[in-house]
């Protein structure tokens, strides 16, 4: 299982917490950690392109489930 799917499925299972403590913010998941959120979406994407690709996930910690996914992937670079 990749790395993605890791921190994927860690979301999944710490959903409802995250989005209490997270409320319609983004967070960035590397090895099943929070290790950043924000409300703006441009600071988390410049904290997440410290890390290495791959091996991280961005979420928003909201109730709608249709914008729960956010992937970035290997060679994507902003």
């Amino acid at each position: 299982m990749n790395s993605e799917d890791k921190n994927y499925k860690y979301f999944k299972k710490e959903e409802n917490n995250l989005k209490k403590k997270y409320p319609k913010e983004f967070v960035v998941i590397c090895d099943k950690k929070i290790v950043f959120h924000d409300k703006d979406l441009n600071k988390t994407i410049e904290f997440a392109r410290q890390l290495e690709a791959g091996k991280y996930i961005i979420q928003k910690c909201e109730t709608n489930e249709a914008n729960n996914i956010q992937m970035f992937h290997t060679r994507v670079r902003f």
